[in-house]
């Protein structure tokens, strides 16, 4: 499914029903909202539409922050929610001091907006000024609908994007697939690697990953690899090679069943579970045999 991409400068008349938040990670509870825009967008006559930042927001805050999606993937998730419209909104330097009227002047000068929805703790504008409770009473001056969802709950806790965050920096893929409600996955070019995957018999993708990325705890996962729209098995190292005495911190995957040219590829690493730490071998002969070990995951996953 096409996404039409908007931003601020879009010439665009049809009218908008506007989901507002980071939705970094497209979890659950962020697709209730989708959901709900794409309702109310109905009601209305009206386009639905979600609005995300196409930048890094920690970049410019300076903490140093890092993204469980990047923009690109984010499109992904947006596409695979159905979702037709989507508007990039720049974070800068400039429009994070913007107050809450401004903000919502500024969407609905550049747009016909006919209805909002937005989370119960949803804050936008400078200081996080901005409340639901002031989008309701924006939205009722100028006449548009305005919906905030109550919080979604999983087994008593609310989801949140910074359980998802906690679960993945801890190695617990399968927790925090169970609060996004579909898989972690990075997606990236190939880039040249060391060449020693011949060694194992498996074709090796080493993936350029975006220095914005928020990676998995480092250790070796079972994966699944898209390749030119086929998926494949796959065993995917995070972080170093001690049994080369390579330290610095990569995504390799060794995919199973492949053959072919991975060089300069553009492909999808979906994570499946943490399968083991990452130890330094006393060969390479030695390591070899623990990641045919590895593969071995593969009889239990159905393509």
């Amino acid at each position: 499914m096409f996404v039409r991409i908007l931003t601020p400068t879009t010439e665009y008349t049809q009218p908008l029903c506007l989901a507002l938040g980071f939705f970094d990670c497209v979890h659950i509870g962020h697709q209730a909202l989708l959901a709900e825009v794409k309702r109310q967008a109905d009601v209305c006559g009206a386009q639905p539409c979600a609005v995300t930042f196409a930048s890094n927001p920690y970049a410019v805050l300076q903490t140093g922050g890092q993204l469980l999606f990047t923009y690109e993937e984010r499109l992904r998730l947006f596409r695979e929610q159905g979702m037709p419209c989507l508007l990039a909104w720049p974070f800068t330097s400039q429009s994070m001091r913007l107050s809450p009227e401004m903000f919502l002047s500024q969407l609905t000068n550049r747009f016909s907006v006919r209805g909002f929805v937005c989370g119960h703790d949803y804050r936008f504008g400078a200081q996080a000024a901005g409340t639901p409770e002031f989008l309701q009473e924006f939205a009722e001056k100028i006449g548009s609908m305005c919906s905030i969802l109550p919080p979604i709950m999983q087994n008593g806790e609310r989801i949140s994007s910074t359980k998802v965050r906690e679960h993945i920096a801890c190695g617990q893929i399968e927790e925090a697939e169970s609060l996004l409600g579909h898989a972690y996955f990075m997606q990236g070019n190939v880039c040249r690697g060391r060449g020693v995957g011949k060694l194992y018999e498996f074709p090796t993708a080493n993936l350029q990953v975006s220095s914005d990325k928020l990676l998995p705890l480092r250790g070796v996962y079972a994966t699944v690899t898209e390749v030119d729209g086929v998926r494949y098995a796959s065993v995917t190292n995070v972080g170093g090679k001690p049994t080369f005495n390579e330290m610095s911190e990569t995504v390799e995957t060794m995919l199973i069943d492949f053959s072919g040219d991975l060089y300069e590829k553009n492909i999808t690493v979906t994570f499946v579970r943490w399968l083991r730490d990452i130890r330094k071998f006393a060969s390479p002969t030695e390591l070899k045999q623990q990641i045919y070990t590895d593969a071995q995951w593969r009889t239990q996953w159905k393509s």
